[in-house]
């Protein structure tokens, strides 16, 4: 323990031992109490992925996402699923429209009212350039099909900022890449859609700044539909915890590390929550760790009471003043990225790249908690599980030269160091 009185953030921002006043946010919260309790699945094989879909409702999912291409049968992934009673997500590698279009289908001849589909869409053409390097303008035109296609229920203007925060990105970085991220659709799409925004945003253990973090972006929405003079709407949240704070050595750490992002996320607003399983990073989907997550939900909803409270954070002096700094902070960020030209030309001039490499040097940790800080030393990684040396910048930018933008870098904090215990027991 530390007897300091102020302390710090990974990324630096500094913590008052007290708070004696606070600004008056009116943040707005969700519709209701509760939130939705998601998993997610990669459709290999639809008749797996609704086998899958099936026994995650059963033991009490109410929102399901998958991963899939636009040449996987849908109909035969939903077979049997009341879609009226769900919210369903769908990230699409392909066609957003092809999938839609699928979808209308398949709710038709289940004679299912469109009007009751819930949900999202996820083609997000800023997001595959910052992942890929490739900028996709046909990935516009999807947009602006799925705005005739979508049910008004279902969200489909999509902004990936938990992809920012999978890289690296501090909370107020991902804060105003998001607002930079959904005044670039605004600039582009008017208010077309404005009813079906929704934002995607990741969760850490430091669940005090990630309440804030979350109540910030609502502000934020506020004040930009504000700012263009369009009526105020409801902004969907979809919050994942994060992989980027998982460990592969002394995994059951990570359940403990998903509760506190979690909380953070519900408590902060929240929409939607997926809890990745404990064990996301050494087995990918398994059937204990799905079952451990929803269990994470349960505990908090129906144990704790959190189901019961609207934003219980409201009033608290250091949330308050956390969420107003992040605004501030944030809408700086947004306002040098409409300097450089928008988020598109922020991405390609390397700008957000270098900002996110110098906050994850910053914060990078030299100690991790059953890694190398209480480690058990008997234990090895799991049979299979090999862990490379992460790249440099240099080697990472002399790989992807041929693209028109450097793709971001997903990072796990632990990654090296785990990579570096290894290493001594070969």
């Amino acid at each position: 323990m530390s007897d300091l009185k102020k302390r710090s953030y990974p990324h630096g921002e500094v913590v008052e031992p007290l708070y004696t006043s606070s600004p008056d946010n009116n943040v707005g919260f969700r519709n209701h109490p509760w939130w939705t309790m998601v998993q997610e699945h990669v459709v290999e094989k639809e008749f797996i992925a609704n086998d899958w879909a099936h026994n995650r409702l059963q033991q009490g999912a109410s929102g399901l996402l998958f991963y899939l291409t636009d040449e996987q049968y849908l109909p035969r992934i939903l077979e049997g699923i009341k879609l009226e009673y769900i919210s369903l997500g769908l990230v699409v590698e392909g066609s957003g429209p092809a999938v839609m279009e699928a979808l209308l289908h398949h709710a038709h001849n289940e004679i299912i009212p469109v009007q009751k589909l819930s949900g999202f869409i996820n083609i997000d053409p800023i997001e595959i350039a910052a992942r890929t390097g490739i900028w996709h303008e046909n990935k516009m035109y999807e947009l602006g099909e799925l705005s005739r296609l979508t049910p008004t229920r279902m969200k489909y203007m999509c902004c990936n900022a938990n992809f920012y925060g999978s890289c690296g990105a501090s909370p107020t970085t991902q804060l105003g890449l998001a607002l930079a991220h959904l005044d670039f659709y605004l600039s582009n799409f008017g208010d077309v859609g404005l009813s079906q925004y929704w934002v995607a945003l990741t969760s850490g253990t430091y669940m005090f700044e990630e309440i804030a973090k979350h109540r910030a972006l609502r502000v934020l929405w506020r004040e930009l539909l504000e700012e263009y003079d369009y009526p105020f709407v409801h902004l969907e949240i979809y919050s994942e915890t994060s992989t980027t704070h998982q460990s592969s050595f002394d995994a059951h750490s990570n359940l403990l590390r998903a509760t506190s992002a979690a909380f953070g996320a519900v408590t902060g607003g929240a929409d939607a929550v997926q809890i990745r399983p404990y064990n996301s990073v050494v087995k990918g989907f398994d059937a204990e760790g799905e079952r451990l997550a929803l269990n994470q939900h349960f505990i908090m909803a129906y144990e704790s009471g959190m189901d019961r409270v609207m934003d219980p954070a409201k009033g608290s002096y250091f949330i308050e003043d956390k969420t107003s700094a992040l605004v501030k902070e944030a809408k700086l960020i947004c306002k040098e990225i409409r300097q450089i030209g928008g988020i598109v030309e922020a991405l390609k001039s390397g700008w957000i790249q270098d900002r996110i490499d110098s906050e994850v040097k910053a914060a990078m940790p030299e100690k991790v908690l059953g890694v190398n800080f209480y480690p058990n030393d008997a234990e090895k990684l799991p049979e299979g599980i090999t862990i490379a040396p992460t790249l440099s910048r240099i080697e990472h930018k002399e790989r992807f030269a041929d693209r028109d933008i450097e793709p971001l870098r997903v990072v796990r904090w632990s990654e090296s160091l785990e990579f570096q215990r290894h290493s001594s027991t070969l």
